[in-house]
């Protein structure tokens, strides 16, 4: 367990992103390489090696010292073993108050609700501590699994972008959602 737990659900422990997970993170990272391949870059080997993810790591502490982004991990209760991973990033404050959002679980946790559970609490988190007004998510046409969680925490629909992204060596059409704190 790490300790720098930023809040808990009824199932999980979610932790702002520290160099002492690198090795977690990398366990989680290769156990999903070919599962998450079709909806990310094209990755070389050198990008699971550990010295990489602690400097990715670092890079993501940065951001959130800044105030340019947080990254979570997210694991079981009282467990070690990453199972997911959340990441604000790209915050935009003044009049636009915003930022984008990415997450991944890993395949054995697929379809239990663990990303929907983490997320809505990480959304009221980055409301809170941020002062956030809008969150953007945008995900590849055919990735239904993101679609189906994005509406059911509120995101709406905003837009479609044609060769948006280059994703597994190919540029990919993609759904724009944004979430907006109505209240804020």
């Amino acid at each position: 367990m790490y300790q720098n737990k930023v809040f808990s659900t009824a199932r999980l422990d979610v932790y702002s992103v520290t160099t002492d997970m690198a090795e977690a993170f990398q366990s989680f990272l290769l156990r999903n390489k070919e599962r998450l391949a079709p909806f990310e870059p094209l990755r070389g080997d050198d990008y699971y090696e550990l010295e990489n993810i602690r400097q990715r790591i670092q890079m993501m502490m940065e951001d959130e010292k800044n105030q340019r982004g947080i990254s979570f991990m997210i694991t079981e209760k009282d467990s070690s073993t990453i199972i997911g991973n959340i990441n604000f990033s790209n915050f935009v404050m003044g009049v636009f108050q915003a930022c984008h959002l990415g997450f991944s679980v890993d395949g054995k946790m697929e379809g239990k609700g663990v990303m929907f559970e983490a997320l809505t609490d990480a959304m009221q988190y980055i409301k809170t501590r941020y002062g956030l007004h809008r969150v953007m998510a945008n995900h590849l046409v055919t990735n239904k699994r993101s679609s189906k969680l994005l509406k059911r925490l509120g995101f709406v629909r905003e837009g479609y972008a044609e060769s948006y992204l280059k994703i597994n060596g190919e540029w990919q059409d993609h759904i724009l959602n944004a979430y907006v704190f109505e209240d804020h």
